[in-house]
């Protein structure tokens, strides 16, 4: 693929020398596997996210930094991704940016990249190196520009690192490593650099000497790893001349242990909070993400907002909703809340869709629910099907009745992952699944599994993971999750399981102390209702206030309706009681007053009678919810005689 003329507009890169190119270097694959086996058929940046394949986001960022030369390293399915590259013209003669793709398929990490990238000799300056499965509405030339201030005081200076501020123990961190860095306060130079990994010692020793002659570092511990950074031309060098430098914590580890012998320094840049920037390695980070695009965290990027005119434009409705005008929508079909459906899909009458991502051209049947699941392109659901909380991939079908993931509200669910072009028969029921078109999948070398499958139908199978040997704690890493919440049997651990920690959170939040983050979250939004209570503010900029915080601190969006009675869908309102129940409990003028709330918040339409009486029948059975509901008794009376009074009429 050849490169075309670049054209580069002065105002985009002023603050940089005219000479300069801006060079971005993106690596296509993860080395890793964490979305194997879907992987195994399609490439990990083509993988699509609210209906956007993630390289689109990774080359729309690096466009929008007004990056003028773009080489994508690529290790396998090279004919798709160069396919992409053409079909969506991001090497158009229109465009503003250049796009090489370079293969090589014995690539296996990020190491071999950069050595094969110095053999090549095509970097001339300083460079971005990212992920092709990132997300981010980041501007570079500013950090870049940092970089080069700081080349011109430390001439060793090869890379700076790129992170955003994130609590800690929260969801979006809690499979990746923790990092922890000591810095130079003055220069932001870093002095020692630590991942935390499951289950290794708590202690951490830093060397006397990272602070000896320093007037001030600082220990950074409530950082995300963007997997962004800055390098100059020689970080491909040292790659080549230390062949034991595989990952790039491989690297920044070599060059802080040997700092006299490759005279070369690393400094870190945090992020502003206004920016976003994830990076997709996981399915529970996949479904996080698409939620953060949905709710327009990352704005420019959100569905309304087209990469390429050609495409049909979104509606953007009321609660989140998104959908294109060539959707098809049957009679009585609901589109609850935080939901796209993508042009040309056909939704049949009286079907249920909420939280969830419909692609293009797809066909759901009649009478079918959808929640919290992502289905792509070409995908046909056969009438009364049930989904929850899984992923289907491009073409497969599913007959009548099949259901993905059946639990309930106090169950912590469970989901499935279908691979492209699987057909699921009908009346099938699965759960904690992943399933596979055929037994023939090619085995990831590079993880230490073995597969067993189990077969459904001819294009179905229930791929089984088990180890195929030992593998020591520091190698588990404990990304081995195929589904949303699900862990399979390679995964051991000595405390309780992620399932019997959710299960009670979702029951009951007074079961655990509230996370450190969620005390904070929760402690500037009551300042914040303070204020605007005396200072009379409307509500919509309260609301705003609110969410601002719940993004700042990275809190869910249950812990906002659970802590703030952020009521204003059906399972919020479930939220909202379960929290009105706990206080009570603990606190006596609430308790006594409790019939008198529910009944203001009946009457003002806050609280449905439909989830009044679920919780009275069916929530906590301790001896203090009992005797709760017993004071709450004549309310419920009240609301029975009324619905009696109304039937008569």
């Amino acid at each position: 693929m050849s490169r075309k003329a670049t054209k580069v507009t002065k105002t985009s890169s002023e603050t940089l020398k005219k000479e300069d190119v801006i060079q971005a270097v993106v690596i296509v694959d993860s080395f890793k596997g964490e979305f194997h086996p879907i992987t195994d058929s399609i490439p990990l940046a083509l993988i699509p996210v609210v209906n956007k394949p993630l390289l689109d986001y990774t080359l729309k960022c690096l466009s929008l930094s007004s990056v003028q030369e773009v080489f994508l390293f690529c290790c396998s399915h090279a004919d798709l991704i160069k396919q992409h590259i053409k079909q969506n013209k991001w090497n158009d003669e229109s465009s503003t940016m250049s796009v090489t793709v370079f293969v090589n398929e014995t690539c296996r990490s990020l190491g071999d990249v950069m050595r094969d990238l110095d053999a090549k000799a095509i970097i001339r300056s300083d460079f971005i190196l990212v992920s092709g499965n990132m997300i981010a509405n980041l501007n570079l030339l500013p950090i870049l520009q940092r970089h080069k201030e700081i080349q011109k005081t430390d001439k060793g200076a090869v890379m700076t690192m790129v992170y955003k501020e994130a609590g800690v123990g929260k969801k979006s961190r809690k499979l990746e490593h923790e990092t922890i860095l000591a810095v130079d306060s003055s220069s932001g130079r870093v002095l020692a650099h630590h991942k935390l990994k499951p289950r290794s010692e708590s202690k951490l020793d830093i060397p006397l000497e990272t602070y000896v002659d320093r007037p001030r570092v600082e220990l950074r511990h409530n950082l995300q790893d963007t997997y962004v950074s800055i390098c100059s031309a020689a970080v491909p060098p040292l790659f080549s001349d230390n062949f034991d430098f595989e990952t790039r914590d491989d690297f920044v580890r070599g060059l802080l242990l040997n700092e006299e012998i490759l005279a070369s320094t690393i400094y870190w840049y945090m992020l502003n909070k206004s920016y976003y920037a994830a990076h997709v390695n996981n399915w529970q980070k996949y479904q996080a993400v698409s939620h953060d695009v949905i709710y327009r965290w990352i704005h420019p990027f959100v569905p309304d907002t087209p990469f390429s005119w050609e495409k049909e434009p979104y509606m953007f409705l009321r609660r989140n909703v998104y959908k294109q005008h060539s959707v098809t929508l049957g009679k009585g079909c609901i589109l609850e809340e935080d939901t796209v459906v993508a042009e040309k899909t056909n939704i049949g009458e009286h079907t249920y869709i909420s939280g969830s991502v419909i692609g293009e051209n797809c066909s759901i049947g009649k009478n079918v629910i959808i929640c919290n699941s992502y289905i792509w392109d070409n995908v046909v659901i056969g009438d009364g099907c049930n989904i929850n909380n899984s992923v289907i991939a491009h073409k497969s079908e599913l007959g009548e009745n099949v259901i993905l993931d059946i639990g309930n509200e106090l169950k912590f669910n469970k989901g499935c992952i279908i691979g492209p072009d699987v057909l699921l028969p009908s009346d099938c029921k699965l759960e904690a699944s992943i399933v596979v078109a055929n037994h023939q999948l090619k085995k990831d070398v590079d993880r230490d599994e073995e597969y067993k499958f189990k077969k459904i139908s001819d294009k179905a199978y229930i791929l089984e993971i088990t180890k195929s040997g030992d593998k020591s704690d520091e190698e588990d890493d404990g990304q081995q999750l195929h589904g949303f919440w699900l862990e399979t049997s390679i995964i051991e651990t000595d405390s309780e399981s992620e399932d019997e920690i959710s299960e009670g959170s979702v029951k009951s939040d007074r079961l655990s102390p509230v996370p450190e983050d969620t005390h904070l979250f929760f402690t500037e939004v009551v300042d914040s209702l303070t204020r605007g209570y005396e200072d009379k503010l409307h509500p919509d900029n309260l609301i705003l206030e609110i969410n601002s915080s719940r993004y700042a601190y990275n809190v869910s969006v249950r812990e906002v309706n659970y802590f703030v009675n952020y009521v204003r869908n059906s399972e919020a309102q479930k939220d909202c009681l379960q929290a009105l129940e706990d206080m009570a409990t603990s606190v006596d003028i609430l308790r006594e007053g409790l019939i008198k709330l529910l009944h203001l918040l009946y009457e003002q339409e806050i609280l449905t009678e439909d989830n009044i009486m679920e919780w009275y029948k069916h929530g906590d059975k301790s001896e203090m919810a009992i005797n709760l509901r017993n004071q709450v008794a004549p309310f419920i009376r009240w609301l029975e005689e009324a619905d009696e009074e109304s039937d008569s009429e």
